[in-house]
């Protein structure tokens, strides 16, 4: 489904979907999530990843880390699940074990999440 600018869409808990910016415009985005466990730390933590690293590629192991540490709440479609709890531990160890995610300052770091308000304050 694609949805215009100005237009809205409701998705089922649990649906595959999948957003984008589709042109060259600045996308302003706003949503209503129900539950929301942990999309806000989530979604900062993929931005986060996706910002550090070239347009084409996010980082590997950042990415992984995130996705893994997500997994009980937050799920990707990169690749069937079942593979996913075997390859994303083995990169997260990959990860550790290069020193990756040493310090807090690495891209997708859960200290670099700040929580997000329930309700944001629009612009006077």
């Amino acid at each position: 489904m694609q949805v215009a600018a100005g237009n809205a869409a409701t998705f089922p808990v649990g649906s595959v979907h999948r957003w984008w910016n589709d042109g060259e415009d600045l996308l302003v985005f706003a949503g209503e999530v129900g539950p929301v466990a942990d999309l806000d730390r989530y979604l900062q933590a993929v931005f986060d990843v996706l910002n550090s690293g070239p347009a084409d590629r996010p980082p590997l192991f950042y990415m992984a880390h995130v996705a893994w540490r997500h997994r009980r709440t937050q799920t990707v479609l990169f690749m069937p699940r079942p593979l996913q709890m075997i390859v994303l531990p083995l990169i997260v160890l990959a990860g550790t074990i290069l020193g990756r995610y040493r310090g807090a300052d690495w891209p997708g770091s859960a200290a670099r999440v700040r929580e997000v308000p329930l309700v944001a304050e629009e612009d006077v």
